[in-house]
């Protein structure tokens, strides 16, 4: 933990009163999802649709990554494959091409495998392992690439070691990440949301997540609760609270409801408490750290997602989506590409 910052109220009660357990956020978050994405992924889980916005961001986010692996690659590297994305879709796209997922939680992994099963890309294999301790030999892979996973590691300089140490001599790195901008110097939020033990059993969590400007850090703070009784009735209650709130982050922000009161309901029932820490990054830092660890290039680019996103609105603003239906995986795949040819701030492109 980083002891000169001085604790948030939610904070010092739940330390004083269920002192979290300090864990990664793969055993922590992860480990209790049986779908990362809640089984909403593009072409993972759900068919390409014309119509959604999201997915044509996920088809030329998925043409951006096919497109910076070396022609000559045999195996490429996904760190934090998550339900097997954007692993799945990579390989598929290149059937020439071994693509190893590799993530700390073994629930993940186990989830990767199967959906691999089920969408037959035999070209695809998962295993158990962390990002600053790669389980590979050094210099294996032609290109690895990376989808808001890197920044989930305990630490960070250690993971940039790793990539480029299992990385061959040419060999490139994609990646996007979450650059740590925040809107105020210290934002605190919380979600409520249901999981599942390893056991099967079902329970409900409540996260409480304080954000840092700086130094940039995030924390996240987890009760897992049983999924009855007075715990469940205070977690539903809390839910109507959350959807009253402002949004930041996907998550509610902070309301006195959503605190201390509701802590106090939640806390005689909770299994466990647990807290991550993460150090965050921007895109400075992160490719300075790259040029330390020994990339010879590196490079921002704007989103391919992003882009796509935006004219994806405009074809449904125009009501020309219909008439590029038949179309649209070949032309959300051109905007992808073209857009991470393009200098930005959003992803990292590095050449080993």
């Amino acid at each position: 933990m980083t002891p000169a910052l001085p604790r948030t109220e939610v904070e010092r009660w739940l330390y004083q009163h269920l002192p979290p357990e300090p864990l990664e956020s793969a055993r922590a978050i992860y480990e209790l999802m049986p779908s990362q994405s809640d089984r909403a992924l593009a072409w993972v889980y759900q068919p390409l649709d014309a119509r959604s916005v999201s997915h044509w961001s996920d088809v030329a986010r998925i043409a951006d990554y096919v497109a910076r692996v070396p022609l000559e690659a045999k195996r490429v590297l996904d760190v934090g494959p998550g339900d097997g994305w954007p692993s799945l879709p990579v390989a598929h796209a290149l059937p020439h091409v071994t693509v190893v997922g590799v993530d700390p939680s073994p629930r993940r992994a186990r989830v990767c495998a199967e959906n691999a099963v089920r969408l037959e890309v035999p070209n695809a294999r998962f295993v158990v392992g962390d990002a600053d301790r790669l389980p590979f030999a050094s210099a294996v892979f032609d290109a690895v690439l990376a989808a808001s996973s890197l920044e989930e590691a305990r630490d960070p300089m250690a993971v940039v070691r790793e990539l480029a140490r299992v990385l061959r001599p040419g060999g490139v790195l994609r990646a996007s990440y979450q650059d740590w901008r925040l809107p105020a110097p210290e934002l605190e939020t919380v979600d409520l949301w249901a999981g599942e033990r390893a056991t099967g059993e079902r329970v409900l969590l409540y996260t409480y997540v304080r954000r840092v400007r700086a130094p940039a850090l995030e924390r996240r703070y987890t009760l897992i609760l049983p999924a009855e009784g007075p715990a469940a009735d205070a977690h539903a209650e809390g839910l109507l609270a959350a959807a009253e709130a402002t949004r930041a982050f996907g998550d509610a922000v902070l309301t006195p409801a959503l605190g201390v009161p509701l802590l106090e309901r939640l806390v005689p029932h909770a299994l466990r408490s647990t807290v991550v820490e993460m150090r965050r990054w921007t895109t400075e830092w992160f490719a300075e750290a790259l040029r330390e660890a020994g990339f010879v290039s590196v490079r921002a680019t704007a989103h391919p997602g992003m882009v796509a996103r935006h004219v994806a609105r405009d074809l449904l603003a125009s009501g020309a989506i219909e008439a590029v239906a038949p179309v649209f995986e070949d032309l959300a795949g051109a905007v992808g590409r073209a857009a991470g040819a393009r200098d930005g701030r959003e992803l990292i492109e590095a050449v080993r």
